[in-house]
């Protein structure tokens, strides 16, 4: 979506076409706020003019796959009309107190789905990195961890592949991990993010509006009851 947000002819479009653009199920994007940054993008090249749109854009954008924390920045960091103010700021409170809403088909990921396996162990940690590809059945070898490590935990989390804690068995001994790594499928590298506050093998992670919780684990004969999160920028 990003990529033809950016052309001239996308900023050329008529109101009705650009609904029937992004309402598209199949619309090759890989979250939900590049949609909506693309709509804001699209009523900036006339605010006078489209304004009065911006209600049924809105409308056609998946808002309840958004996160609270990204709704409230675009309700501080945009102009809106009344009646766009008052149907973002009513999904944002559904989303806050969790309120059930209205379910809408998910789009189809930009890139095909994969299941991976990351580190492991076999005589000492490994740095190995593979991909299950379901449509295929076969498995991919993809970039090495920046270090080896078993007992890490992993999720997703806007098409991106996070790796943190583990441990690290090796010839020269055994060092539990507070790293965290970030893969990018798209240009298949690691990098190294911020690292957590203790060292943490086998913790448990898990997502909730975009911050990254790390629950338990242990470090040497310590078991950690304390929980910390990294929120994403």
């Amino acid at each position: 979506m990003k990529p033809v947000s950016e052309q001239e002819e996308f900023f050329s479009l008529s109101p009705c076409e650009l609904v029937s653009l992004i309402s598209r199920d199949e619309l090759n994007v890989r979250c939900e706020s590049e949609v909506f940054d693309a709509c804001v993008s699209w009523v900036r090249c006339d605010p006078s003019g489209r304004r009065t749109f911006a209600r049924p854009l809105l409308e056609a954008v998946r808002c309840h796959s958004l996160t609270p924390r990204f709704l409230q920045s675009q309700l501080q960091g945009f102009d809106w009309d009344a009646s766009s103010k008052d149907y973002l700021s009513g999904i944002f409170q559904e989303l806050t107190l969790h309120k059930p809403c209205r379910p809408r088909s998910l789009r189809s990921p930009r890139v095909p789905h994969r299941i991976y396996s990351v580190g492991g162990y076999l005589q000492q940690s490994l740095a190995l990195t593979e991909a299950f590809c379901p449509e295929t059945g076969d498995w991919m070898r993809l970039t090495d961890l920046p270090e080896p490590r078993s007992g890490l935990a992993c999720c997703v989390v806007g098409g991106l592949l996070y790796a943190a804690g583990g441990r690290n068995n090796g010839p020269e001994g055994n060092t539990d991990s507070a790293a965290m790594d970030v893969y990018n499928p798209m240009t298949g590298a690691w990098r190294r993010c911020a690292s957590m506050s203790v060292p943490r093998n086998r913790t448990g992670l898990g997502v909730i509006d975009q911050m990254i919780y790390a629950v338990g684990g242990s470090h040497g004969g310590v078991h950690h009851s304390s929980v910390e999160r990294c929120v994403l920028l």
